[in-house]
Parts: C-alpha cells; structure tokens; sequence
C-alpha cells in the first residue's frame, strides 16, 4: 500500500468493511490508520447472525455499500485482500461496475 501510495500517476484509495469495523474483533481499521492511511470509505455490512441466512444479507447490504463507494470513489482497478465472504462481494460490485 506505501508503495501505490508513492508511486506517480497512481491514488490509493482504501475501503474497510467486514471484520475490520467490528468491536467484537478490535475494530482492527483503526490499526490500518495509525499506520499513516486514510480510509476513503467504510462499508458496514456485518449481521450478528452467522448463518447461512444471515451471511447472505449480510452479502446484500455489503453489495449495496460497494455500489455505493465504488460509485463515489470510480476508482480504474480494485485490489481485495481476504478470505471471506465480504471480499465476494467486493469483486462482485466491482465486477458489475465494469471496474
């Protein structure tokens, strides 16, 4: 990220959601800013349910928010870093943006 954010003719642009905006796991995105970034958006989408059900409106809230920050942010390229389903819906949103 320090190097995008370096490197001439490129914007880093950085959206949390997911876990990193949760008290239950530490409200980790706060890490990702006491590292010297800016969070351009944050996309709340997490549902206390952990269950199949609630997982999947959990991934229709997130698509909604992607909509959203991608649409404010137009950004040319998405690079995602995670493995659950949140990132899903990230390249899913960006996907249907044609990003």
């Amino acid at each position: 990220m320090k190097e995008i954010q370096s490197t001439e003719g490129l914007e880093l642009q950085i959206i949390a959601t997911g876990m990193h905006l949760s008290p239950e796991f530490g409200l980790t995105y706060q890490q990702i800013e006491s590292d010297g970034f800016v969070i351009d958006k944050k996309v709340e989408m997490l549902l206390s349910s952990d269950t199949e059900v609630g997982i999947t409106k959990s991934m229709g809230i997130g698509m909604v928010g992607f909509a959203d920050a991608l649409s404010d942010l137009t950004p040319d390229l998405l690079v995602v870093l995670g493995d659950r389903y949140e990132i899903f819906v990230a390249a899913s949103a960006a996907t249907v943006a044609r990003i």
